[in-house]
This record gives structure tokens, sequence and C-alpha cells, in this order.
């Protein structure tokens, strides 16, 4: 599959199907809520068939009831009976149940790089974490372990992540890539392990390969080319003041820090504070840099906001 053939729309997706709390999605939430999106995942083979949920909701009693759909070998469809014992035919598509295909993700994720050893996943916690191999990197001397989990923003998996690596530590450096966004990941578990959101690496967020050069970023930033005092890796997700490193998870930080310092170097680094804010995606109830970056304030270091404009200062 190449990596070309999707969008945002269908990478988006394929990663809110991921981090669903089940492992499966019925064909009819597909067509009805993302049709054509889910046409472009099914047509590379991300998302595939496997067996059907035959629930349906009857919406004759005036209230929805999920209801088994059956089988008739007389009309050769699947359907129910509603409350007046009238056959309702149902679409074989819509109680389908579709999985992701992991296999062939991480093949695409990974097409960048040069895997090392066997590319064969290996399941590390069922339906939640993977082992897919190890990668060649910039920066570092052997091969690095890359492991993928979904749903890691929840405390339980997270909790069961923490046991595994303690029993399996990370020799050098260990990657785990994610579907859960990277404002909803918890710390790293240890210095040798680097947390990253897929969605924050990719090439280009309408392929679904990662970037070498922004993932060795994250993992090495300190080997990172920088210009002094202050610089940013290509995905503005981190930010190096002189001696000082910060890490900005959120997509819409990101988009921020992007504008912040389009202008730094353009020579015009004073923006309004209400328009950047806007174009960066927050909503208009977020209109203050405290807001934006409610919980933390290490961005009052190299941010300074005053009268309503907003630019960066060292």
């Amino acid at each position: 599959m190449s990596a070309t053939s999707l969008n945002k729309a269908s990478i988006d997706l394929l990663f809110k199907v991921l981090e669903a709390r089940g492992t499966q999605i019925a064909g009819a939430t597909l067509t009805e809520y993302f049709p054509r999106a889910a046409e472009t995942l099914l047509a590379s083979g991300l998302l595939a068939a496997r067996g059907q949920v035959p629930v349906v909701a009857a919406m004759d009693a005036h209230e929805d009831e999920p209801i088994p759909a059956v089988w008739s070998s007389e009309r050769k469809a699947f359907g129910y009976l509603n409350s007046v014992g009238r056959w309702i035919e149902i679409e074989e598509g819509a109680i389908s149940a579709y999985q992701v295909d992991h296999a062939r993700m991480f093949a695409a994720m990974l097409m960048p790089f040069e895997r090392q050893g066997s590319a064969k996943m290996t399941p590390l916690i069922p339906d939640h974490l993977w082992d897919i191999g190890s990668i060649r990197m910039a920066g570092a001397r052997t091969p690095v372990p890359v492991w993928f989990g979904r749903r890691l923003g929840d405390p339980h998996v997270w909790s069961q992540v923490g046991v595994l690596v303690g029993r399996r530590p990370a020799t050098e450096r260990r990657i785990i890539l994610t579907s859960t966004r990277g404002d909803r990941l918890p710390a790293a578990p240890d210095r040798r392990h680097a947390l990253v959101a897929a969605e924050d690496v990719l090439e280009t967020p309408d392929r679904l390969a990662i970037s070498p050069r922004v993932l060795a970023a994250r993992v090495y930033p300190e080997q990172a080319q920088r210009r002094y005092p202050i610089d940013y890796s290509d995905d503005f997700g981190t930010v190096w003041l002189r001696d000082e490193t910060f890490e900005f998870r959120g997509d819409k930080h990101r988009k921020l820090l992007e504008q912040l310092f389009d202008a730094y170097w353009a020579g015009k680094p004073v923006l309004r504070v209400t328009v950047t804010l806007a174009e960066a995606g927050f909503s208009d109830k977020t209109n203050s840099l405290s807001k934006a970056f409610s919980g933390r304030d290490d961005w009052q270091k190299f941010i300074r906001q005053s009268e309503g404009n907003c630019w960066i200062e060292v």
C-alpha cells in the first residue's frame, strides 16, 4: 500500500477508530458519519471487514431500541421484524464489523525507515500495545526498538504499559508511537523512552508515513542542529532556549508557535493574540495565551504579550 493513497480526513478517522474503546466499528457508523473518509480507508485496506455486529436500532416505537438482525434464507438478506411484525431489511454493510489492519498500518508508518531484522509485529498487551520491530535512525548507534500503543491516555491501559516497561526496561532508547493525541499523553516512563503521538511526526498530514527527520528531533533533541539563543524542531513540538528544552505536544500549540516563529524570523514579530489563536484552531473562548497554555507557564520564558499583542522575545 502506498502511503500517498490517503488524505487527512481518512488518517484522522483511522486514529479515531484506534482510540475507540472497542476494537471494531460498525459499518452503519462509518457510512453515516464518515462516508468519504471510510471509503478511502476501506480502499486502502487499512480498514477491513471482520465479521458482523448484527444489532440495529428499531425506530418505529418512538425511541431507538437495539435489537438483533437475523439472516432470512428465504429473502437472502439480513433484517428484523418491527413492532407490527413487518420485515425490515438491513443492508449487510450496515452490520459489518470493521477493524484496523495493524500490520498494514505499521508497514505504512515505517515505510521511510530501514527496518532491522523481522518486520513482524508482536502483541505485548492484547489489543493495546505491539512491538513493531526496530529501525535505523540518524543519531542512534544501534537500531532503535519501536512499540505502538493505542488508548495510552486511559489510566488502566497506561498502568499496564508501566508494568511492562518495568519488566522489560529499555537498554538505550525505545520509541513508543501511539494513536493517542499528544496533548492527552502522560509523561514518558523514563528518559530512555520517547512517547510520541504518530500524528505529530507524519511527513505530511495526508500521508501515513513517519518523517525520519521529525521523529529523530523528538527522540534525540540534544542532537538537533540549533540556532542560538532560540530554535525549534521541524514540527514546532520542541523549542530550545539556550540550555533549556520545552516540549509542546498539542497540535494547536504547535500551530501557534509556528506563527510566532515565522513572524520572529521575518523581522515582524508582533502578532494580534486573538487572530493568532484563531489561526491555530483555538475556540473563541480561548482569548488569551494564558488560557491557550493552561496548566503551564514555561512559555513565558520566550513569549511576551501586551495590549492584545504577542511576540517572541529572547
